[in-house]
């Protein structure tokens, strides 16, 4: 009787070691994929925030060329207080974004905003790009079509050395 109690008693433990192992194994891959999808979420963080705060040093690093800037407007945000504190106009501002005449207010978008450009000629709108691995002014005005002295003028600071990866290009689109 009393090795009938032990053997069951050791069936039990045995089951529950199985158990308790695939349920151990399991949960280590289940960690093993959450520590790389952190890992992974960190990574572009980290590349995102340097591609910003390098997209602001190349921005600002001359000031008396054209700062071209991305601004996201909150809800209802006038654009005539966008152009004042960028020392623009709201003209400029309507014909950089392709905005209608009506437009006096954001809507939480993202715009290109033309910091200390009062007008715009040849007139133009912008689209920004960011730049990968291999992206030149020539490559990326001949993909545009645009020369690249066009795209040179509206982006003076990164046409002064090679593009890297994550500037942000303003790419002119002329209108007619």
């Amino acid at each position: 009787m009393f090795f009938r109690w032990l053997r069951r008693l050791f069936l039990i433990a045995l089951v529950a070691g199985i158990f308790g192992g695939v349920a151990y194994y399991i949960n280590q891959g289940i960690n093993r994929d959450d520590d790389e999808r952190y890992d992974l979420q960190v990574t572009l963080a980290i590349q995102t925030a340097i591609a910003g705060r390098l997209f602001e040093a190349t921005r600002t690093a001359e000031a008396p060329l054209p700062q071209y800037r991305l601004v996201t407007l909150a809800n209802g945000e006038a654009l005539l207080d966008v152009a004042e504190r960028y020392n623009t106009t709201i003209e400029v501002l309507r014909m950089a974004n392709k905005l209608l005449p009506t437009v006096d207010f954001g809507t939480g978008e993202t715009i290109v905003v033309p910091q200390g450009v009062e007008i715009l000629v040849p007139p133009r709108s912008f689209r920004p790009y960011t730049a990968v691995a291999g992206d030149t002014f020539s490559t990326l005005a001949t993909l545009n079509d645009i020369t690249p002295e066009q795209l040179a003028m509206d982006n003076p600071v990164l046409a002064g050395r090679e593009l890297l990866p994550g500037d942000i290009v303003f790419i002119p689109q002329l209108l007619t």
